[in-house]
């Protein structure tokens, strides 16, 4: 039994000038369970989860599978598949998104 791992997002932060979130996700391997941790400035930052890969491109937050605003998200990857992850005010901006592949 492979037990689930917690991963704070950027390992310092979402929202955290010089990381390249993609690359930071691109280094892991997650698997369903694990979880997502999303510490933040809620002034200027929040979590959408883009209904698909066009929406991610494109920076579209509406409609989404999920807004988060507390500064401190824990996001489940429940089901294997690719999550898109976005900062609503800050996507088109400063490019803070983030694909995860999620395996079984």
């Amino acid at each position: 039994m492979v037990l689930a791992e917690q991963y704070i997002v950027g390992d310092s932060g979402w929202g955290t000038d010089g990381i390249d979130y993609n690359a930071w996700a691109a280094s892991k391997t997650f698997y369903t369970g694990d979880v997502l941790i999303f510490h933040y400035d809620p002034t200027v930052h929040n979590v959408v989860v883009a209904t698909d890969s066009d929406a991610f491109d494109n920076c579209v937050t509406q409609p989404n599978l999920g807004l988060y605003t507390t500064a401190n998200d824990e996001l489940y990857l429940n089901d294997p598949g690719n999550y898109y992850f976005m900062c609503e005010f800050q996507c088109n901006w400063d490019d803070m998104k983030m694909l995860v592949t999620v395996n079984n």
